[in-house]
């Protein structure tokens, strides 16, 4: 139940002490007039996931001398031996079954302690600290859902913080009860912050409006990306000038031409910065055919439905990159399914970088290579990215998978809006299109390499998949398959 506006929860410091430890941040250049109000629930009072089965490879791997990896591999090999159905799921509507038992040990489907196993390997930690660390951050997701469906005008942030052992939600003023009972299933230290004074919608529609404003002087403007900083509630527009300013003078004056109107909410501010750099290079095409994947030089991602004709093969597609552009493409299957088709452009977005295309002579299915010839079902699409969260990639090009951690969400550059950037770069050319996933979540398509906000870094970046019913049509997304038993 949503409360009223007067009636969301207050925190008052005797409310608080019952649940949380209450902290008043003093104020500071971005929240001058109101002091931010933060409840932390602490790790010691969160609850502990119950995974006796983990628990127990665990003790049997070690009394082995084997790692609980290793463990798991045992279990799960005499899982299958006992029970072949978990190894693949009936060929429907042209289904092809994944290359990974569909099986959960205790909580966490198979797919998810594979990508954890990644991770730990990406980490250079051990598989015991990715779990601790990474497996809880799905439930963030979910929860951020929640509260932007309860809460649009307020949300104000998720970040994961000290390598994945707390979680911050933030909110524009007062701290939801809702949010608070929500917090209290997480694994981990939980910090809400409250009164940051601007929401995560206000930031967007700042950035939005700061961006068209610098972009429409296409006289002066070579290229441009926009980004913001949720902790902060900085916007900042980075500008490639079609002259580069080579003195300070120079530099204030073309400053002063674009720096664009403020905001009306004063905690959010706009912040210009000149740059000589390109602000987002697309990881480039080539003329190369290749197994193993490629789509003429590309990635395809994942494929797409229209939900108004479920039935109807004739209406469903597949993604790439939107900068993979061109009338036909090669696809190709990774060398243990093998086979080739011609596949033919269908539709593109003017502002997302997301492009789909017909499935030849193929049947489309709900899989997704998640590895070398190693494919996997698509049950969820991913939403309320959190800052900080770990996720995965798979690119043709390099042929392998790869993990990294979320740095900032919502950049906008031309002709590519709503980018996440991630923390490094792991993708090459010949990457993009390819899926971002984490387990069997869907989270994005490939784009190529994007520079930060504080403009030090160009680090892999991607397009959401939830925005794909915004680039190809309300009635299209990813089609995914029912969890497996």
């Amino acid at each position: 139940m949503r409360l009223p506006a007067r009636g969301k929860l207050l925190i008052t410091a005797a409310a608080a002490l019952l649940a949380a430890s209450v902290v008043a941040v003093p104020s500071q250049a971005f929240a001058k007039e109101i002091d931010r109000v933060v409840i932390v629930l602490p790790k010691e009072k969160q609850p502990v996931p119950q995974r006796p089965a983990l628990e127990a490879i665990k003790r049997s791997a070690a009394q082995a001398g084997r790692t609980l990896a290793e463990g798991i591999d045992e279990y799960v090999t005499h899982r299958v031996a006992m029970d072949p159905s978990v190894t693949a799921r009936a060929k429907e509507d042209g289904l092809d079954p994944a290359a990974e038992p569909e099986m959960k040990i205790d909580d966490l489907w198979l797919s998810e302690l594979t990508d954890l196993k990644l991770a730990a390997k990406s980490k250079k930690i051990t598989l015991e600290e990715a779990i601790e660390t990474i497996a809880w951050q799905p439930r963030l997701n979910e929860i951020g859902t929640k509260l932007k469906e309860l809460f649009p005008a307020e949300t104000s942030g998720l970040a994961v913080l000290d390598d994945g052992r707390k979680a911050q939600i933030g909110f524009k003023g007062d701290i939801p009860a809702e949010a608070i009972d929500l917090a209290k299933t997480l694994p981990v230290t939980v910090e809400l912050v409250g009164n940051k004074g601007f929401s995560d919608e206000e930031l967007n529609q700042a950035r939005d409006a700061a961006y068209a404003e610098v972009a429409s002087r296409r006289d002066l403007v070579e290229t441009l990306s926009g980004g913001y900083d949720p902790e902060t509630g900085v916007v900042t527009i980075d500008v490639k000038p079609r002259v580069i300013p080579r003195d300070a003078v120079a530099q204030q004056t073309i400053t002063t031409q674009l720096q664009p109107a403020q905001p009306a909410n004063k905690k959010i501010s706009i912040a210009l910065r000149i740059t000589e750099r390109d602000s987002v290079t697309p990881q480039a095409t080539d003329t190369y055919m290749r197994g193993g994947g490629q789509f003429s030089g590309c990635t395809t991602g994942f494929n797409i439905i229209n939900q108004y004709y479920p039935n109807d093969p004739s209406q469903r597609r597949t993604t790439t990159a939107q900068h993979c552009t061109g009338s036909s493409r090669q696809y190709c299957n990774h060398p243990t399914q093998g086979g080739c088709t011609q596949s033919k452009f269908a539709t593109d977005s003017s502002a997302y970088d997301i492009g789909s295309w017909t499935s030849g002579s193929f049947t489309l299915t709900r899989t997704f290579y998640f590895n070398s010839n190693q494919p996997r079902y698509a049950y969820d699409i991913g939403t309320s990215p959190a800052v900080g969260q770990n996720i995965c990639n798979y690119g043709a090009e390099r042929d392998r998978a790869d993990c990294a951690n979320i740095l900032e969400v919502g950049r906008s550059f031309p002709g590519r809006a709503g980018v996440i950037v991630m923390d490094r770069t792991i993708t090459v050319d010949g990457d993009s299109g390819g899926p971002w996933y984490k387990g069997n979540t869907a989270w994005g398509i490939h784009l190529g390499t994007c520079s930060t906000k504080d403009g030090t870094k160009v680090n892999s970046c991607f397009t959401p998949a939830f925005i794909i019913p915004s680039a190809i049509g309300a009635t299209w997304e990813v089609w995914t398959a029912p969890p497996g038993t």
